[in-house]
């Protein structure tokens, strides 16, 4: 991930869906606004990543997301509060998004 693609995910991204590749699973997250209360979600399934920028979902033989689920969800009033969740929160394999932020890769489909 560049500076510039975390700043942006940091700053920004809570609002949009930002993709995210590690070690063979794809880390979908999004963020919206209901209510006065803002929600953070994190889903995850497995994939390819191809030329380190696109990655290609595999799927099982009903053609569903390989291990598709939701791995974290944080519902708050305070936008700061969600974020440090998500920053803390051990959803990556027992790690932390700054334990392996260096690893990750920023992705399209």
């Amino acid at each position: 991930m560049t500076k510039q693609e975390l700043e942006q995910f940091l700053d920004t991204g809570w609002y949009n869906e930002a993709t995210l590749y590690y070690k063979g699973k794809i880390y979908w997250c999004e963020g919206y606004t209901q209510d006065d209360q803002f929600t953070f979600f994190v889903n995850s399934w497995e994939a390819d990543i191809i030329e380190n920028r696109y990655y290609k979902s595999k799927k099982d033989l009903d053609g569903q997301f390989m291990n598709f689920k939701e791995i974290y969800r944080e519902t708050n009033d305070d936008m700061d509060y969600v974020k440090k969740c998500f920053l803390e929160a051990k959803i990556f394999e027992g790690k932390s998004f700054w334990e392996i932020e260096p690893e990750l890769k920023w992705l399209e489909e």
